[in-house]
């Protein structure tokens, strides 16, 4: 099946096709309007996940071509969907075209003719593809993600919250959903007084084994753990007050901060606490102009920050992929 986001200039542009005939054995999903690439793949493409391929008209997003670029490389990590892009006069030189390139997306149509334009899309639709350019290889990918080999045992990765309720324990479930599906061994443990898990044991009917509780290839554990796994995940939540011996032995820190102008002062507070200390600082729900303020204000040699995207399902592991990617690339030692 293809998905066709389309500029109203280009809405009849797949026409040729006869892909929409009723009997078409790969039927197209045409949606016309104007489009941000990052929100539709972040909000709106699960809807879509079943699509095989996916073509962009570029004229159809207001992102900017790094933007764009992004948004493909965040797309092609969260799916599997062979992706077009379609950009009239669009030159090889250019650093949207290398970009492409580089993201794995070989299917660009750039001439200005129409039979030209229409031939370009014939050889994208093809089982082969468009075969004149040299798009980078990407990984294999298994359930719609890459998967990774792991040259490391009880990397303890701690994860708090400057404030309750900032999404502490979001971040630390979604992390660990996120490392199981891409090949590593990981036990979530919950090192705080909420009492959330025995609610998600209910809720996700988890498998009972000794020590704790299983679920999706991730072990659930309410203490601390001495099973041999390739990561740990702590979920402190907010009140560090018996948790300090925990926190300095953590390989990972990361702070789930609050950004609003009532909740910058309890994010500066604990940050102050990990002074000289390498942490990411994890940001959600931030407007998207409000981003290099918070860079400005928070980020320094020893703090990263990193801007997450609303999970609303707890063991979500694609929406904030790419953040999990780069806080743990350097325990990556290939594909598996």
């Amino acid at each position: 099946m293809i998905l066709y986001l389309s500029s109203p200039q280009h809405t009849n542009l797949l026409d040729f096709t006869g892909f929409y005939e009723p009997d078409s054995e790969m039927p197209i999903k045409k949606m016309v309007g104007s489009f941000i690439l990052k929100q539709f793949v972040v909000y709106d493409m699960r809807s879509f996940s079943h699509f095989t391929e996916v073509v962009l008209d570029r004229l159809a997003f207001g992102d900017t071509d790094e933007e764009f670029a992004q948004a493909i490389e965040e797309f092609l990590t969260m799916y599997s969907a062979r992706i077009t892009v379609i950009y009239e006069g669009l030159e090889p030189s250019t650093p949207l075209f290398q970009a492409l390139l580089e993201s794995g997306v070989g299917n660009i149509v750039c001439n200005t003719r129409i039979w030209e334009i229409q031939q370009e899309i014939r050889e994208c639709l093809s089982a082969t593809g468009m075969r004149r350019y040299t798009p980078k290889m990407r990984l294999e990918r298994l359930d719609g993600q890459e998967h990774y080999n792991f040259g490391c045992e009880n990397i303890r990765i701690a994860v708090f919250g400057s404030q309750a309720r900032i999404g502490a324990t979001t971040v630390a479930l979604g992390l660990s959903a996120w490392l199981a599906r891409v090949g590593a061994s990981v036990c979530y443990v919950e090192a705080n007084e909420r009492g959330h898990l025995a609610n998600l044991v209910r809720s996700y009917e988890m498998e009972l084994e000794t020590g704790g509780w299983k679920f999706e290839n991730v072990h659930y554990r309410s203490m601390e753990t001495q099973e041999h796994v390739n990561f740990i995940i702590y979920d402190i939540g907010d009140n560090l007050s018996n948790r300090h011996e925990l926190l300095g032995r953590a390989d990972i820190k990361l702070l789930v901060c609050g950004t609003k102008p009532y909740e910058l002062k309890s994010t500066v507070r604990l940050q102050s606490i990990l002074t000289g200390v390498h942490a990411f600082l994890l940001c959600p729900f931030v407007a998207e102009g409000s981003k290099d303020d918070i860079v400005d204000a928070l980020q320094n040699d020893y703090h990263k920050v990193l801007f997450l995207e609303y999970q609303p399902e707890l063991t979500d592991s694609y929406c904030n992929a790419k953040q999990y990617k780069s806080m743990i690339a350097k325990y990556i030692v290939g594909p598996s």
